[in-house]
């Protein structure tokens, strides 16, 4: 196996050769790529710096080429008659780094853009754990990645993709990718497997043509007869086929499809934003297979919900100034009864104490006699009315989260801001509608769905992109009516 030092040595040959001619390159390039994956993890991130330090940026020659331009003495007519290809022609030559020609030349053998791709998982890592001390090094690491990502971008451009539906007569290797890459709702036996890829299920992933067995995103879409407000309806494990088999009915006449799972499988592609155009193209192919289909939601999970109610609560609790007002989180009736049942009028006492009964195994365990169709408890004890006030405190709250907390003037939470940025709207908020641990731990069992209205994608789009504005149906807005806007 050839060590990182002399892979080092084959970059600069597949630099000095392209500048020849890039076939000259190709076999270089192609022995590149065949070792790089051999590599230790270590050894790559050595490589890395080490074709970045060597054949980066060389801010002498962006200086000669602005000089030159700056010293010209050429007016403006002058330059628009005769000076503009050849002084583009050198400013694009000296701003850019030696290591532009040698990823161009790897993207063009077999397994080269593969191998950009894992490069750049790789040199994410690197920028994610701040592995460089050197402040320069790590400057020139950004600039790579950013001149990386953008050849990806035209690389991996829509028009360049293949969709495909998979279903359990695929290809083996590209039906095991799909359990392989399942991070929302994991994908635990072969049965399981088989009733995702069941006749009341579809399953989209996009490939490349230079990867063709290594999907890059995968859409996972459920057909129903209504907007799904539970995940376990969607994902129950049987214990056989058959047993799955027995709950199917006539897939024509399904009005509803579910996106409950979409994956982003290449981390060498963050940034190039696959999964908006996949959706789109999914819905174009499932209204040309079942005409039937009149609307289209997502049932999406709420990542990192508790995390920042614990946080508010904490800024409360020790009495801070925040713009998130948590006594709008109640009705005016459940606060009474709240201050009542705890003995005080304290709001940092009362939500101290309330805080303890949403971590509680109490109240975990009443969550499983929630239903979440009719939105109330199945059993009516003697904790309901508690309970009761607890679910609306947890749904307001979520919903200030999901409409109000933002970064940039956008979407705060992820999740939320793929989706409105698709032109989607946040239709309806569920609780009780993960109850899985990890569903508990990120956002108290809460789910949400957006809606995907055909007909307003492109203006919702627009609006949330240069007005920030973000589309909410009538049932979620109710939730967000205590809060002045006014003060957001």
């Amino acid at each position: 196996m050839s060590s990182w030092k002399n892979l080092r040595t084959t970059v600069k040959d597949i630099i000095d050769l392209s500048a020849k001619s890039a076939t000259l390159a190709d076999p270089k390039a192609n022995l590149f790529c065949q070792q790089f994956l051999k590599q230790a993890p270590n050894e790559r991130t050595e490589l890395i710096k080490s074709i970045c330090s060597d054949h980066g940026l060389k801010t002498d020659r962006i200086y000669q080429s602005i000089n030159f331009l700056a010293n010209s003495n050429k007016n403006l007519d002058d330059f628009n008659k005769s000076f503009r290809l050849s002084t583009y022609d050198k400013l694009n030559v000296g701003a850019k780094p030696e290591y532009y020609s040698f990823f161009q030349n790897l993207a063009r053998v077999k397994d080269g853009v593969n191998t950009l791709v894992k490069l750049r998982a790789d040199l994410l890592k690197m920028l994610e754990n701040k592995c460089e001390s050197n402040g320069k090094l790590e400057e020139d690491l950004k600039i790579m990645n950013y001149i990386l990502k953008n050849m990806l971008v035209l690389w991996f451009s829509t028009g360049l993709l293949n969709i495909q539906r998979i279903d359990w007569k695929s290809p083996t290797i590209l039906v095991e990718r799909v359990a392989q890459y399942e991070s929302v709702h994991q994908i635990k036996t072969l049965t399981d497997l088989k009733n995702r890829l069941g006749s009341m299920r579809r399953c989209f992933i996009y490939t490349h043509s230079t990867m063709p067995y290594e999907p890059l995103v995968i859409l996972h879409i459920a057909l129903t007869n209504s907007v799904s407000s539970n995940i376990n309806e969607l994902i129950k494990r049987y214990k056989s086929p058959i047993d799955e088999d027995k709950k199917e009915f006539d897939v024509t006449k399904c009005t509803n499809a579910i996106f409950y799972s979409i994956n982003s499988c290449q981390k060498g592609l963050q940034q190039v934003d696959l999964g908006n155009s996949l959706i789109k193209s999914c819905v174009r192919l499932l209204l040309e297979e079942l005409p039937n289909l009149k609307s289209f939601h997502t049932l999406s999970p709420i990542p990192k919900f508790k995390e920042w109610l614990d946080l508010k609560i904490a800024l409360r609790i020790e009495k801070k100034n925040d713009i998130f007002n948590l006594e709008k989180c109640f009705r005016q009736d459940e606060l009474d009864f709240l201050r009542e049942y705890f003995r005080t009028d304290d709001f940092a006492q009362l939500i101290q104490r309330i805080k303890g009964c949403i971590n509680s195994s109490k109240f975990k365990k009443a969550i499983e006699n929630f239903d979440t169709e009719k939105n109330d408890f199945l059993v009516k004890d003697n904790d309901f009315k508690l309970n009761s006030a607890l679910v609306g405190f947890l749904t307001r709250a979520c919903s200030f989260y999901l409409f109000y907390e933002k970064k940039n003037g956008y979407a705060f939470n992820s999740v939320t801001n793929f989706h409105i940025k698709n032109g989607a709207q946040i239709y309806r908020l569920n609780f009780g509608a993960d109850q899985s641990e990890n569903g508990w731990k990120s956002s108290y069992s809460l789910m949400v769905n957006y809606g995907y209205n055909l007909d307003d994608l492109d203006y919702n789009c627009v609006n949330y992109l240069t007005s920030k504005q973000i589309k909410v149906s009538d049932i979620f807005e109710k939730n967000i009516s205590n809060f002045n806007s006014s003060k957001i």
